[in-house]
């Protein structure tokens, strides 16, 4: 009897340690670390709109002074992103946009990690208040 309990033990032992691991690696994938702390805000046209798991991304062209740059913001989840409001069909290819978002930390990146989508009229297309980085007005 006691060798058979010190088995439950063991394999309950086992099962716990797996699942820490699991959500260890979970974590670890839902890291911001890769993104500034403050945000910044772009305004440009929308080129390509993903809707799909496991995150969902719009890209955008943005026009500057002699240069046009191609920005690519990755939102949550699908499922995330129903629950912010936002739908598959909430912005098309050239929907005028303003992005808030915390930009990459490697040099010369255009990726970001998006808070807030307004359109060119000032709707809001989502506004998200989770993430690691802040906005400042």
């Amino acid at each position: 009897m006691m060798q058979r309990n010190l088995q439950i033990v063991a394999r309950m032992s086992a099962l716990a340690v797996g699942f820490l691991m699991l959500g260890a690696v979970v974590s670890a994938h839902h890291s911001a670390a890769q993104y500034a702390k403050e945000a910044t805000t772009t305004r440009g046209v929308v080129v390509e709109y993903r809707w799909r798991n496991p995150h969902v991304y719009v890209v955008w062209e943005v026009k500057g002074p002699g240069e046009t740059r191609h920005w690519i913001g990755e939102l949550s989840s699908v499922t995330t992103m129903i629950a912010d409001g936002m739908t598959k069909d909430s912005l098309k290819v050239g929907d005028e946009i303003e992005v808030v978002a915390c930009p990459s930390m490697n040099p010369g990146s255009t990726e970001a990690w998006v808070r807030t989508i307004k359109r060119a009229d000032g709707t809001v297309v989502v506004d998200t208040t989770r993430g690691a980085c802040t906005v400042r007005p």
